[in-house]
């Protein structure tokens, strides 16, 4: 499958947090992340997965999806919809850095 655009990258950048804020960027990093692992596990790409989400209504461009992964500014329910779409379950780890928030 030809692809095009940026390829998806699972590099994690968890600095420990000090503030709330703080905590809240390393937890939606970390679930940009899982969502990027889950794409790249499933061989599917941001217009695979913007094609998976308009059966639940969810009707944004690919460029707007891979925005909102990218910078991890999403809802948990856009979270739980891209988990929905891809039928599958996400394992959370790799979060000592949050540990002792």
């Amino acid at each position: 499958m030809s692809r095009t655009g940026r390829p998806i990258s699972l590099a994690s950048k968890q600095p420990a947090a000090a503030t709330e804020s703080e905590a809240l960027d390393v937890w939606a990093l970390e679930a940009s992340r899982l969502i990027k692992q889950a794409l790249l596990e499933r061989g599917w790409g941001y217009r695979e997965l913007a094609e998976a989400l308009r059966s639940q209504g969810i009707r944004r461009s690919v460029a707007v999806i891979n925005r909102r992964i990218n910078r991890g500014n999403f809802s948990a329910g856009f979270f739980l919809a891209c988990l929905q779409a891809m039928e599958g379950e996400l394992e959370v780890r790799g979060l000592d850095s949050c540990r002792d928030l």
